[in-house]
Parts: C-alpha cells; structure tokens; sequence
C-alpha cells in the first residue's frame, strides 16, 4: 500500500513538474498588449528589395536608400533584385551609380565615385559615357559633394535632376534619372545636411524612395 502511494505521488509529482515546464514555455512565446495576452508571431525579415508597390504592366520596380552617415552604405535595387549594396561590396563614399537597359532592364554597369577626395574627371567622364536608353540610378554615402563641378552638375542635370545645383557637403541624396529626358525626373529626394536638423551629429537622416519607371519601347 505503501509502496503504490508513493508511486502515486512520483506520477503526480511528475505530471506537476511537465505542466508547469510546458506552461513556462507558452507565456515566454506571448506579448501583451493593453493587458492583453496574444501569441507571438516569429519575427519575418522583410527581403532588401521588398517593396510596398506593385508596378504595372511595362515598367520596372526600384528601391533606393541613400548612406546613413558614413556607416551604413547605400543601397540600390531593381526589378526586385538587388544590384548595389555593403554585402555585393560594389558600393563607396561618394556617389554611387547603376546603369540599367531602359528596353530590357539589364543592368549595365555600377559604379562609385569618391567626391571627398576623388578624382572628378572620373565622374565626368562616366557621365559622359552614358547612353540613349539607359536608366540612371544614383544614391549618396557620407558626402556628395565636395568634389562637385558645374560640369558634372549640369550633365546630372541633363539626366533629370532638379536638385543637383543645390546637393552640397554631406547632404544625402537619391535619384532616378535617364538619358534621353524630357522632362525633370519625378524621382528624386535630398535630406539637407543641417547640423541643427541631423539626426546623426553631422550627417542628416538617410533618405528612401521607391517607385516605377516606364518601360523604354523596343
């Protein structure tokens, strides 16, 4: 008799023990909210290029967010892929820029340009070298600026930039440019740098944009 009752005891001790074990469990998967107990979701990452537009027929999606500082770089994306960023290592200070085929939506070339310390001829040229029927993708890191020429700023120009005669030191800027243009791009945005303004010291707010552009006809 004995024996069973303190069998019986182990069992109830036991079942007690899993209860509360699985009970722990549970709540450490709850959050409140005003008091109220719900069931945790698992975090979702959203992917780099996930955007909240839906494109229509005959365009492409982008997605562009400009440096924060001069810590976290830039990053680029197209047609819902990634095309320039820290992790594919084809991102610097400066300017950073991405040709796409206005026709097919190939990406044609990146490339960064220094403008604290770089050689603007290199950006001159590149500019230059731009074709008909191409799409011009632009995001800033740390500084777009100080190496700026009115020569550049006016090829810039060409391409659609409204903003570009006023992009100065270590303002933060995005664009979507094109060569040919008839009009100023609707694709563009500057954070001014505004030391009463930033929200990283002496570096403004990184700025983010997304949207569609129209599909060049064969």
């Amino acid at each position: 008799m004995r024996t069973a009752a303190l069998l019986r005891g182990i069992v109830v001790l036991l079942v007690s023990v899993l209860t509360l074990f699985l009970a722990s469990r549970f709540v450490s998967s709850e959050r409140k909210l005003n008091g109220v107990k719900y069931l945790a979701e698992p975090e979702v990452k959203r992917p780099l290029c996930d955007s909240q537009i839906r494109c229509p027929a005959n365009h492409f999606s982008f997605k562009i967010v400009s440096g924060a500082a001069s810590v976290v770089g830039p990053s680029i994306c197209f047609n819902n892929k990634v095309i320039m960023n820290g992790i594919m290592n084809n991102i610097g200070r400066g300017l950073n820029i991405a040709l796409i085929n206005a026709s097919t939506g190939e990406l044609l070339l990146t490339d960064f340009f220094d403008m604290w310390s770089g050689n603007i001829k290199l950006l001159v040229d590149f500019l230059l070298s731009v074709k008909p029927g191409t799409i011009f993708l632009l995001a800033s890191f740390d500084d777009p600026a100080t190496k700026m020429t009115d020569e550049a700023r006016t090829l810039i120009s060409e391409l659609g930039s409204s903003f570009i005669h006023s992009v100065n030191f270590r303002d933060n800027w995005i664009f979507v440019g094109a060569k040919p243009i008839k009009e100023k791009s609707p694709f563009e945005q500057v954070m001014k740098n505004d030391k009463a303004k930033n929200k990283y010291g002496n570096w403004p707010e990184a700025v983010e944009m997304e949207g569609c552009v129209p599909r060049k006809p064969d």
